[in-house]
């Protein structure tokens, strides 16, 4: 398989620059709010990779599948409640994290005109809530 994620920038002399962006112009950007409910994000085509921002509040992220997307229940998807908490990954407050898009399924699609996202079977949404309180979250998309 080909490695399809934007590469992490190097420096002059090859060593790997950690805490940097990507060298590719984010395809969507996003600011959403949210306290009680889910907020979705469905990513572009060619979306690989998420950096999150989490402001004011803990946040939690889950990976949609189409069918949740597709269902009634998409926007409460996220839950934080202790003991039926059902997140993928959580960003602390006031930090943000970079997260690949998983795979979601071993069947990808085919078609003349397709992203790299769909192509390769990814996940083409997530869903994110805050585990306590209103707070924002940034997300940009590579």
């Amino acid at each position: 398989m080909s490695d399809f994620y934007p590469s992490t920038p190097t420096g002059k002399k090859g060593e790997v620059k950690v805490v940097y962006a990507p060298a590719k112009v984010a395809l969507a950007r996003q600011n959403r709010e949210n306290a009680s409910a889910s907020s979705i994000l469905l990513l572009t085509h060619d979306t690989t990779e998420l950096e999150i921002m989490s402001v004011a509040q803990h946040t939690a992220g889950k990976w949609l599948s189409q069918a949740t997307v597709d269902s009634s229940v998409a926007g409460t998807s996220v839950i934080t409640a202790a003991g039926i908490a059902n997140h993928d990954f959580v960003v602390p407050s006031g930090e943000f994290r970079r997260v690949v898009v998983p795979i979601a399924t071993n069947t990808p699609s085919s078609g003349s005109v397709m992203g790299v996202n769909r192509k390769l079977g990814l996940y083409p949404a997530v869903a994110f809530k805050t585990l306590a309180g209103n707070g924002s979250v940034l997300t940009a998309e590579f």
